[in-house]
Protein backbone atom coordinates (compact mmCIF):
# COMPACT_ATOMS: atom_id res chain seq x y z
CA UNK A 1 0.00 0.00 0.00
CA UNK A 2 1.41 3.40 -0.99
CA UNK A 3 1.76 6.40 1.32
CA UNK A 4 -1.16 8.10 -0.42
CA UNK A 5 -3.35 5.01 -0.05
CA UNK A 6 -2.49 4.73 3.65
CA UNK A 7 -3.33 8.40 4.15
CA UNK A 8 -6.68 8.01 2.37
CA UNK A 9 -7.43 4.88 4.38
CA UNK A 10 -6.76 6.67 7.68
CA UNK A 11 -8.85 9.66 6.60
CA UNK A 12 -11.77 7.38 5.77
CA UNK A 13 -11.40 5.62 9.13
CA UNK A 14 -11.64 8.87 11.14
CA UNK A 15 -14.18 10.58 8.90
CA UNK A 16 -17.05 11.81 11.06
CA UNK A 17 -15.14 11.32 14.32
CA UNK A 18 -12.34 13.90 14.35
CA UNK A 19 -11.69 17.26 12.73
CA UNK A 20 -8.96 19.92 12.61
CA UNK A 21 -9.89 21.28 16.05
CA UNK A 22 -9.99 17.95 17.86
CA UNK A 23 -7.77 18.02 20.94
CA UNK A 24 -5.41 15.19 21.85
CA UNK A 25 -7.58 14.07 24.77
CA UNK A 26 -10.68 14.12 22.57
CA UNK A 27 -8.80 12.22 19.86
CA UNK A 28 -8.15 9.29 22.21
CA UNK A 29 -11.82 8.95 23.13
CA UNK A 30 -12.92 9.46 19.51
CA UNK A 31 -10.46 6.81 18.37
CA UNK A 32 -11.97 4.31 20.80
CA UNK A 33 -15.47 5.12 19.55
CA UNK A 34 -14.38 4.83 15.90
CA UNK A 35 -12.72 1.50 16.61
CA UNK A 36 -15.80 0.07 18.31
CA UNK A 37 -18.07 1.30 15.52
CA UNK A 38 -15.76 -0.26 12.94
CA UNK A 39 -15.83 -3.66 14.61
CA UNK A 40 -19.58 -3.55 15.11
CA UNK A 41 -20.11 -2.79 11.41
CA UNK A 42 -17.72 -5.55 10.39
CA UNK A 43 -19.49 -7.99 12.68
CA UNK A 44 -22.80 -7.24 10.96
CA UNK A 45 -21.21 -7.72 7.52
CA UNK A 46 -19.68 -11.02 8.64
CA UNK A 47 -23.04 -12.17 9.98
CA UNK A 48 -24.65 -11.44 6.60
CA UNK A 49 -21.87 -13.33 4.79
CA UNK A 50 -22.32 -16.40 6.97
CA UNK A 51 -26.03 -16.65 6.38
CA UNK A 52 -26.46 -15.82 2.71
CA UNK A 53 -24.86 -17.13 -0.46
CA UNK A 54 -23.24 -14.88 -3.09
CA UNK A 55 -24.23 -15.06 -6.75
CA UNK A 56 -21.91 -17.25 -8.83
CA UNK A 57 -21.39 -15.79 -12.32
CA UNK A 58 -19.35 -18.48 -14.07
CA UNK A 59 -18.90 -22.24 -14.13
CA UNK A 60 -15.32 -21.90 -12.91
CA UNK A 61 -14.50 -24.39 -10.16
CA UNK A 62 -12.43 -21.81 -8.29
CA UNK A 63 -15.35 -19.41 -8.10
CA UNK A 64 -17.70 -22.13 -6.92
CA UNK A 65 -15.19 -23.27 -4.29
CA UNK A 66 -14.61 -19.86 -2.75
CA UNK A 67 -18.26 -18.81 -2.93
CA UNK A 68 -18.73 -21.21 -0.01
CA UNK A 69 -15.71 -19.94 1.91
CA UNK A 70 -15.07 -16.24 1.32
CA UNK A 71 -16.98 -13.35 2.86
CA UNK A 72 -19.15 -11.50 0.35
CA UNK A 73 -16.88 -8.49 0.16
CA UNK A 74 -13.68 -10.37 -0.66
CA UNK A 75 -15.53 -12.84 -2.90
CA UNK A 76 -16.73 -10.03 -5.16
CA UNK A 77 -13.13 -8.90 -5.59
CA UNK A 78 -11.96 -12.43 -6.30
CA UNK A 79 -14.82 -12.82 -8.77
CA UNK A 80 -13.29 -10.09 -10.91
CA UNK A 81 -10.11 -12.14 -11.23
CA UNK A 82 -12.10 -15.22 -12.22
CA UNK A 83 -14.06 -13.30 -14.85
CA UNK A 84 -10.87 -11.78 -16.23
CA UNK A 85 -9.24 -15.18 -16.73
CA UNK A 86 -10.70 -15.08 -20.24
CA UNK A 87 -8.34 -12.19 -21.05
CA UNK A 88 -5.36 -14.45 -20.29
CA UNK A 89 -5.40 -16.12 -23.67
CA UNK A 90 -2.04 -17.91 -23.55
CA UNK A 91 -0.07 -19.81 -20.88
CA UNK A 92 3.37 -20.95 -22.00
CA UNK A 93 6.10 -22.78 -20.10
CA UNK A 94 9.45 -21.05 -20.68
CA UNK A 95 11.74 -22.67 -18.11
CA UNK A 96 11.93 -25.61 -15.73
CA UNK A 97 14.42 -26.11 -12.90
CA UNK A 98 13.62 -29.15 -10.82
CA UNK A 99 10.13 -28.71 -9.44
CA UNK A 100 10.07 -24.97 -10.24
CA UNK A 101 8.39 -24.21 -13.55
CA UNK A 102 8.30 -20.72 -15.03
CA UNK A 103 5.32 -19.67 -17.13
CA UNK A 104 4.57 -16.59 -19.16
CA UNK A 105 0.91 -15.62 -19.15
CA UNK A 106 -0.24 -13.31 -21.93
CA UNK A 107 -3.09 -11.01 -21.01
CA UNK A 108 -4.99 -8.72 -23.34
CA UNK A 109 -5.52 -5.50 -21.40
CA UNK A 110 -8.03 -2.91 -22.56
CA UNK A 111 -6.56 0.60 -22.55
CA UNK A 112 -9.51 2.51 -23.97
CA UNK A 113 -12.57 1.44 -25.89
CA UNK A 114 -11.63 -0.61 -28.98
CA UNK A 115 -7.95 -0.42 -28.05
CA UNK A 116 -5.91 -2.97 -26.12
CA UNK A 117 -2.38 -4.22 -25.64
CA UNK A 118 -0.69 -7.48 -24.69
CA UNK A 119 0.95 -7.66 -21.26
CA UNK A 120 3.27 -10.50 -20.23
CA UNK A 121 3.24 -11.84 -16.66
CA UNK A 122 5.81 -14.25 -15.26
CA UNK A 123 4.43 -16.91 -12.93
CA UNK A 124 6.59 -19.34 -10.93
CA UNK A 125 4.95 -22.64 -10.06
CA UNK A 126 6.35 -25.25 -7.66
CA UNK A 127 4.79 -28.51 -8.80
CA UNK A 128 5.92 -30.40 -5.68
CA UNK A 129 4.69 -27.98 -3.03
CA UNK A 130 1.86 -26.63 -5.22
CA UNK A 131 3.11 -23.11 -4.52
CA UNK A 132 2.68 -20.28 -6.98
CA UNK A 133 3.85 -16.70 -7.35
CA UNK A 134 3.00 -14.07 -9.93
CA UNK A 135 5.07 -11.02 -10.71
CA UNK A 136 1.96 -8.83 -10.29
CA UNK A 137 2.03 -9.64 -6.53
CA UNK A 138 -1.73 -9.38 -6.13
CA UNK A 139 -1.81 -12.11 -3.49
CA UNK A 140 0.84 -10.35 -1.40
CA UNK A 141 -0.98 -7.02 -1.62
CA UNK A 142 -4.64 -8.08 -1.47
CA UNK A 143 -4.69 -11.60 -0.06
CA UNK A 144 -6.36 -13.42 -2.95
CA UNK A 145 -5.00 -15.00 -6.14
CA UNK A 146 -4.77 -13.13 -9.43
CA UNK A 147 -6.10 -14.15 -12.84
CA UNK A 148 -2.58 -15.13 -13.95
CA UNK A 149 -1.98 -17.67 -11.18
CA UNK A 150 -5.50 -19.01 -11.63
CA UNK A 151 -4.75 -19.50 -15.33
CA UNK A 152 -1.58 -21.47 -14.50
CA UNK A 153 -3.46 -23.62 -11.99
CA UNK A 154 -6.10 -24.30 -14.62
CA UNK A 155 -3.37 -25.07 -17.19
CA UNK A 156 -1.94 -27.69 -14.81
CA UNK A 157 -5.29 -29.30 -14.06
CA UNK A 158 -5.55 -28.00 -10.48
CA UNK A 159 -9.28 -28.01 -9.75
CA UNK A 160 -9.21 -26.45 -6.28
CA UNK A 161 -7.26 -23.54 -4.87
CA UNK A 162 -4.78 -24.85 -2.26
CA UNK A 163 -5.66 -23.94 1.32
CA UNK A 164 -2.47 -21.92 1.83
CA UNK A 165 -3.91 -19.37 -0.61
CA UNK A 166 -7.16 -18.96 1.29
CA UNK A 167 -6.35 -16.35 3.91
CA UNK A 168 -8.16 -17.18 7.19
CA UNK A 169 -9.17 -13.54 7.62
CA UNK A 170 -11.35 -13.74 4.47
CA UNK A 171 -13.25 -16.87 5.54
CA UNK A 172 -16.85 -16.66 6.71
CA UNK A 173 -16.04 -18.98 9.62
CA UNK A 174 -13.21 -16.79 10.82
CA UNK A 175 -13.55 -15.83 14.48
CA UNK A 176 -13.06 -12.09 14.49
CA UNK A 177 -11.00 -10.63 17.31
CA UNK A 178 -13.00 -7.77 18.76
CA UNK A 179 -10.16 -6.22 20.74
CA UNK A 180 -12.32 -7.15 23.68
CA UNK A 181 -9.57 -6.50 26.21
CA UNK A 182 -9.07 -2.96 24.94
CA UNK A 183 -12.78 -2.21 24.90
CA UNK A 184 -13.51 -3.82 28.27
CA UNK A 185 -10.65 -2.10 30.05
CA UNK A 186 -11.83 1.27 28.80
CA UNK A 187 -15.51 0.91 29.70
CA UNK A 188 -16.99 3.75 31.71
CA UNK A 189 -19.30 2.02 34.17
CA UNK A 190 -20.51 5.33 35.60
CA UNK A 191 -22.85 6.27 32.76
CA UNK A 192 -25.41 4.66 30.48
CA UNK A 193 -23.34 5.32 27.35
CA UNK A 194 -20.57 3.07 28.64
CA UNK A 195 -23.11 0.41 29.60
CA UNK A 196 -24.65 0.56 26.13
CA UNK A 197 -21.32 0.14 24.31
CA UNK A 198 -20.27 -2.80 26.46
CA UNK A 199 -23.61 -4.59 26.21
CA UNK A 200 -23.79 -4.06 22.44
CA UNK A 201 -20.34 -5.56 21.94
CA UNK A 202 -21.24 -8.57 24.07
CA UNK A 203 -24.59 -8.95 22.30
CA UNK A 204 -22.98 -9.09 18.86
CA UNK A 205 -20.65 -11.83 20.05
CA UNK A 206 -23.58 -13.72 21.55
CA UNK A 207 -25.48 -13.55 18.25
CA UNK A 208 -22.49 -14.82 16.27
CA UNK A 209 -22.00 -17.76 18.60
CA UNK A 210 -25.72 -18.41 18.83
CA UNK A 211 -26.18 -19.10 15.13
CA UNK A 212 -23.42 -21.69 14.81
CA UNK A 213 -25.90 -24.52 15.28
CA UNK A 214 -29.40 -25.20 16.55
CA UNK A 215 -27.98 -26.22 19.92
CA UNK A 216 -26.03 -22.96 20.14
CA UNK A 217 -29.19 -21.06 19.21
CA UNK A 218 -31.28 -22.82 21.87
CA UNK A 219 -28.75 -22.08 24.61
CA UNK A 220 -28.32 -18.44 23.55
CA UNK A 221 -32.07 -17.87 23.31
CA UNK A 222 -32.68 -19.43 26.72
CA UNK A 223 -30.00 -17.26 28.31
CA UNK A 224 -31.49 -14.15 26.72
CA UNK A 225 -34.94 -15.02 28.02
CA UNK A 226 -33.59 -15.65 31.52
CA UNK A 227 -31.62 -12.40 31.50
CA UNK A 228 -34.62 -10.43 30.28
CA UNK A 229 -36.80 -12.01 32.96
CA UNK A 230 -34.30 -11.03 35.69
CA UNK A 231 -34.08 -7.46 34.40
CA UNK A 232 -37.87 -7.11 34.34
CA UNK A 233 -37.99 -8.48 37.89
CA UNK A 234 -35.49 -5.85 39.05
CA UNK A 235 -37.56 -3.15 37.38
CA UNK A 236 -40.71 -4.46 39.07
CA UNK A 237 -39.05 -4.55 42.51
CA UNK A 238 -37.78 -0.99 42.14
CA UNK A 239 -41.24 0.15 41.11
CA UNK A 240 -42.78 -1.42 44.23
CA UNK A 241 -40.25 0.27 46.53
CA UNK A 242 -40.94 3.74 45.11
CA UNK A 243 -43.24 5.53 47.63
CA UNK A 244 -46.44 6.90 46.18
CA UNK A 245 -47.55 10.43 47.04
CA UNK A 246 -51.28 10.52 47.95
CA UNK A 247 -53.24 12.57 45.48
CA UNK A 248 -55.42 14.21 48.20
CA UNK A 249 -52.56 15.16 50.55
CA UNK A 250 -53.04 18.79 51.64
CA UNK A 251 -50.34 21.15 50.57
CA UNK A 252 -48.47 23.00 53.29
CA UNK A 253 -48.28 26.72 52.65
CA UNK A 254 -45.06 28.34 53.75
CA UNK A 255 -45.39 32.06 54.39
CA UNK A 256 -42.73 34.64 53.85
CA UNK A 257 -41.06 35.27 57.26
CA UNK A 258 -41.24 39.00 56.69
CA UNK A 259 -45.00 38.96 56.17
CA UNK A 260 -45.85 36.44 58.89
CA UNK A 261 -46.81 37.72 62.34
Amino acid sequence: MSTTQRSESMSAFFDGYVHSRTTLSDFVSKYTIALKDKYQKEAKVDFHSRHSEPVVKTKCLYENQLSKIYTHNIFKKFQVEVEEMFSCFNVAQVKSEGSIVTYIVKERVTIVENMSRIVYYEVLYNTTEVEIHCICNLFNFKGYLCRHTLSVFHHNGIEEIPMQYIVPRWRTDFKRQYLQDIISNDVNYDNSEGWYDELLTRAIQLVEEGVVSKKHFTVALQELKESTKKLLQIESEQSEKTPEVPQDMPKKIVQDPVQSK
